[in-house]
């Protein structure tokens, strides 16, 4: 572990604060290089009708990016920086990472032997093995910033994010997920102890939700807590974003820091913190019994303008909007139950005022009431449920937790090579879903689109390894595949969080006379 820890400084499944300059400026030419003579090629075949014909700009331009960035020479220049590819061997480089990433896709067990087939030279299971060692994984994670750092600015347009464009200028998902590991990886990632395994892995996400990006952001020790790593994320935002979290990402100094940049956090309201309102300019801060104020309301809706967050001093935040949205009987009923269960196991009973606040979600943010309207919050804060779809794909289909492996090396590419694929599917979503929508006006299904990536897995494996031309064929079938049977089906007089944003806030209709 040593080489690595020496190449990437930070935890070596971390975010390394130099990998992505690393990357880009010892592949940068080359990168330009590759681009342009892809572009060459594609432009020598376009007069013969061989490419990529099709009525909207936004195929010919993501799939001829698409395959520039996946040419083998930037890859096979990392595998040599990072000492893993010292000579020429059957495995090449650029093939060991296509066939974790897309050779695993199909393979319904991810064995060695399932990689071994989607190289060009047959090779045994041992061979492959052999070449999981911490240079492999160097290598791999190096593999990940680079391409990562290629994509970054590829953003579709959608006409739902360029409504919310004229709000803020980006709206992040941000959240994490924990799972066990082989335990040959408890020392470098220790879990919080109990039944579970000795290791667990955190992976913390940040989705895009205009440019429809992924973006791993770190992968970190399962004991490591969400709010440890709040500050840090909001030191990230710029000024016009909004961050969208969950209650465990609660830190003052975030908010603080995102106050000083002109950014915006949204966020449950953690029950724990005391709460204190300041009635005039001249007025001593009071506390904020909300329980009580809200068991006397009769409102469906009840909002305090100016509220603080926390005790005197550093650990302080605000003020802050604080609004709460009576929830129905129904959904009210069910918080309330896992409560009483969640204390049950501890041998607690929760308290009245517990209950009380069960009933209702509560919600915080420092945006202003002309940029983010208190009606419309709530439909907001629900798209953040969309990340949690993203990690139930990325276990269920992408087997993001799934490391049946006792090697360390193995199990760290495989995790890295997973969260690469994760990354490039959400690339593929984001275009097909604006294609889509241009043309039929349609949504793509990422459920749907991932199945059918999943089927031809193998297939795009051995198309990278045949060339740009005979790729970019794949990859046109591929797309046709996904626009016709990847579209989502739902009902016209079902409405969706997207439809009351856009009907009541982002671009209302009308009214009748």
């Amino acid at each position: 572990m040593g080489l690595c820890r020496a190449l990437f400084p930070q935890n070596i499944l971390g975010a390394p604060s130099g990998l992505y300059p690393f990357s880009n400026s010892v592949l940068e030419c080359q990168s330009y290089e590759c681009k342009l003579n892809i572009h060459s090629h594609l432009q020598r075949n376009r007069s013969r009708g061989d490419l990529l014909r099709s009525t909207s700009m936004l195929l010919p331009s993501f799939l001829e990016r698409f395959v520039a960035t996946f040419l083998p020479k930037p890859f096979q220049d990392l595998a040599r920086l990072t000492g893993w590819f010292k000579r020429q061997g059957k495995i090449d480089p650029f093939e060991f990472l296509i066939s974790l990433v897309f050779g695993q896709l199909s393979a319904l067990r991810q064995t060695l032997v399932s990689q071994a087939q989607s190289l060009t030279e047959p090779v045994t299971r041992q061979a492959v093995h052999q070449r999981f060692n911490p240079r492999a994984v160097a290598y791999v994670q190096a593999a990940f910033a680079h391409t990562l750092a290629q994509t970054l600015d590829w953003s579709p347009e959608h006409p739902q994010a360029l409504e919310l464009q004229k709000h803020f200028t980006a709206v992040y998902l941000l959240d994490s997920t924990c799972f066990d590991t082989s335990e040959a990886l408890q020392e470098i990632f220790p879990s919080c102890g109990g039944a579970g395994s000795a290791a667990n892995i955190k992976v913390l996400l940040s989705y895009e939700l205009m440019a429809g990006r992924l973006e791993p952001l770190k992968v970190l020790e399962g004991k490591r807590s969400d709010q440890g790593q709040a500050l840090g994320l909001a030191q990230r935002l710029k000024q016009g974003e909004l961050q969208i979290n969950d209650k465990g990402f609660f830190d003052a100094k975030a908010w603080q820091a995102a106050q000083q940049a002109g950014a915006y956090l949204l966020m449950p309201l953690p029950h724990s913190l005391t709460l204190w309102t300041i009635e005039g300019p001249e007025a001593p801060e009071q506390s904020l019994d909300l329980a009580g104020a809200l068991a006397l309301s009769s409102e469906d809706r009840v909002e305090w303008p100016e509220v603080f967050l926390g005790t005197q001093g550093k650990h302080r935040a605000g003020p802050v909007r604080l609004i709460a949205f009576r929830l129905s009987p129904e959904s009210a009923g069910r918080h309330r139950a896992g409560l009483r269960e969640s204390m049950r196991t501890q041998g607690r009973t929760p308290s009245a005022k517990a209950l009380q606040l069960a009933g209702w979600l509560l919600l915080v943010t420092n945006a202003p009431t002309a940029k983010l309207p208190s009606a419309l919050v709530a439909y907001l804060y629900r798209i953040r449920w969309q990340i949690e779809l993203i990690f139930r794909q990325a276990k269920s289909v992408l087997r993001l937790d799934k490391t049946p492996s006792k090697n360390p090396s193995r199990i760290q590419c495989e995790i890295w090579a997973r969260l690469l694929c994760a990354v490039l599917l959400f690339l593929w979503h984001a275009h097909a879903n604006a294609q889509c929508w241009h043309q039929h006006g349609s949504e793509i299904s990422f459920e749907k689109l991932i199945r059918v990536m999943q089927q031809w897995g193998h297939t795009i494996a051995r198309a990278f390894l045949k060339g740009p031309e005979e790729l970019l064929r794949q990859l046109r079938t591929i797309w046709r595949q996904l626009l016709v049977n990847a579209r989502k089906g739902r009902q016209k007089s079902r409405t969706n969080t997207w439809d009351h944003l856009m009907d009541l806030w982002l671009k209302p209709k009308p009214a009748l006379c």
